[in-house]
């Protein structure tokens, strides 16, 4: 290195096949523009991975699209640059450190690219979602070298809102032409910034001891190699500690808290950690929990707490929040910045609904599904996850057993919910499933809103020829209480429910069977035959003749639910799909 400034280096002499990993649309430019015009000259395929949105990026609210517009102004750059092979992983805005699976996302477009180099943010970077980036992709980085995978590969990383201390200049004179059009097309940044003279200092200034005139700009970058990777993060932690206080290291992946949070953080970071592992080292087996809540903050909290005490971590946790009006998104932002919140413009969307978008924003192959109110063991995944790898494919879901306050100590005991076999149901509360079998069924029938959805979904599962298994050795702690949830919803939505259910799966001699079932063993059952958990599905059927007796209206209520079948009845004749399969049972039978 000359004691003057970093090797210069001619950037014809890069490898040919590069991937440009950005936080946002615009820093692609920023950072390797002029570099990536290089690329495009010599005709090499060039890839850019955009993290984020771009959502937030827009403090005046000048674009009512400001995701979609920012998409457009990126694709528009890269083709000023001669860039075209774009990748946009739509990440929320400002949130990336709160992605706990975004390392294994970055292998996994490392792997399917396979570059020759590889161009990132640095870790000194001031923006927050910079920082995790760069964290996500260093940690992918040392994953793959564990492997020999990068092995002959090069890792460059680049400063956009932090001049990055550097080991190499590239000289980019001739392609700033290129790269300052390119900036001008970011219309919605331009609103704010002077960018093309900011970016026009920078470049500059990265060669302000060049001793050669003809040389007007250059980008800098630190190149790393794999094995440097663990001495380099921890230097810059070291600085980044001086120059910012005591743990400031720690913000590359909180996006920057205040002190008293960094102890909440610190549980947040290490559960990150084990679920990259987890997600990265079996991504086959990598698992996202899926929660959706309403004006439920505070057993929320509990619950996020036992899914951050996993022993394996969570690749990802989505919370899809039913516009709370309690402060739960609020507490989930600022206590669990390594969940995934999705926030619902209102409240009038059914649990169906909610938990589907849940399912579609997984991207890992298991799926936890997750009631709000329940608290799990610190080896509930590392079990669940155990016992799945011995299920054939064939196996959709495994339902581990749920405890519930005032749940009889015959039914908790019972041999029925004690030993493993194959279900016609499973406990939505406390499940893992195959993400794969959960879209080919098509997720829960919106058209249900809530409850019995769970049964509905084996019926279409077992059709496929999948299989649903009870495991009863790991347990789900559920708050709610044994049985029907009181009230006149609870009860219309169950009855109403559980025929549209039959209707469209039950085989005719069964239909026929329903109505004498119904009278004899939901409406005249006896209190004391449920406390001796003389019924193994607790999903849906005990407690109805509790709620029956103890809810006001109830006659009226069944009334509106049998009208609510009828309107149903057109919905169940075009669903309708005879489940056949040797697992299926009525509900009670």
């Amino acid at each position: 290195m000359k004691p003057l400034y970093p090797p210069l280096l001619d950037p014809t002499t890069l490898p040919r096949r590069a991937l440009v990993v950005a936080p946002h649309a615009d820093d692609e430019v920023f950072g390797c523009g002029g570099v990536l015009a290089c690329h495009a000259e010599r005709g090499d395929p060039v890839r850019i991975v955009i993290a984020s949105d771009g959502a937030a990026g827009d403090p005046r609210k000048l674009e009512s699209d400001l995701a979609r517009v920012r998409i457009a102004e990126s694709k528009a750059a890269g083709a000023v640059l001669g860039v075209h092979d774009y990748r946009f992983l739509g990440l929320p805005d400002g949130a990336l450190s709160g992605v706990a699976d975004l390392s294994a996302r970055l292998a996994r477009e490392l792997e399917e690219f396979a570059p020759e180099v590889v161009y990132g943010p640095a870790p000194e970077e001031f923006h927050p979602d910079h920082r995790a980036l760069s964290r996500a992709l260093v940690e992918a980085w040392r994953t793959l070298a564990r492997r020999g995978w990068t092995r002959g590969r090069r890792l460059l990383l680049y400063g956009v809102n932090c001049q990055n201390r550097v080991n190499l200049l590239i000289e980019t004179t001739r392609y700033w032409p290129k790269k300052r059009a390119a900036i001008e097309c970011f219309k919605s940044q331009l609103a704010y910034h002077d960018l093309v003279g900011k970016t026009k200092a920078v470049d500059t200034g990265r060669i302000v001891n060049c001793e050669d005139p003809k040389v007007e700009n250059a980008e800098g970058f630190a190149e790393i190699a794999a094995e440097q990777l663990d001495a380099y993060e921890g230097a810059v932690g070291d600085l980044l500690d001086v120059l910012w206080g005591a743990g400031a290291a720690d913000l590359a992946s909180t996006g920057g808290m205040s002190a008293e949070s960094r102890g909440r953080t610190a549980g947040a970071l290490s559960v990150e950690s084990s679920a990259r592992a987890a997600a990265v080292l079996e991504p086959e087996w990598a698992a996202t929990a899926v929660i959706c809540t309403w004006n439920k903050k505070d057993v929320l909290r509990d619950n996020l707490l036992s899914l951050r005490r996993q022993r394996r971590g969570f690749a990802a946790i989505v919370v899809v929040d039913n516009a709370s009006t309690d402060g739960t998104g609020e507490m989930v932002g600022a206590e669990f910045p390594e969940v995934r919140l999705i926030r619902m413009p209102h409240s009038k969307y059914g649990a169906c609904e909610t938990f589907n978008i849940g399912f579609a924003s997984a991207t890992t192959p298991l799926v936890a599904i997750l009631d709000d109110d329940i608290e799990l063991p610190e080896d509930w995944l590392e079990k669940t996850v155990a016992r799945m790898q011995r299920e054939p494919a064939t196996t959709a879901i495994v339902s581990t057993k749920v405890v519930e306050p005032g749940m009889p100590d015959s039914y908790v005991n019972s041999p029925a919910v004690n030993r493993e076999r194959y279900m016609s149901t499973f406990r939505g509360c406390g499940s893992l499933a195959r993400a794969s079998a959960l879209r080919e069924a098509g997720g829960y029938d919106e058209y249900l809103f809530i409850y019995g959805n769970e049964r509905d979904l084996t019926c279409r599962l077992l059709n496929l020829g999948y299989r649903v298994l009870q495991y009863p050795e790991v347990v789900t702690h559920h708050k709610n209480p044994f049985g029907v949830r009181m009230g006149q919803r609870s009860l219309y939505y169950h009855a109403r429910n559980a025929w549209i259910t039959q209707l469209k799966y039950a085989p005719l001699e069964d239909l026929f069977r329903m109505p004498f079932l119904v009278v004899s063993k939901v409406l005249l059952r006896e209190r004391s035959s449920e406390e001796r958990g003389e019924i193994s599905d607790a999903t849906g059927t005990i407690g109805i003749g509790k709620s029956l007796r103890e809810t006001p209206g109830a006659a009226w209520v069944l009334v509106k639910a049998a009208f609510g079948v009828l309107a149903a009845l057109p919905h169940c004749l075009r669903h309708r799909a005879p489940c056949t399969a040797s697992d299926y049972e009525l509900p009670i039978a």
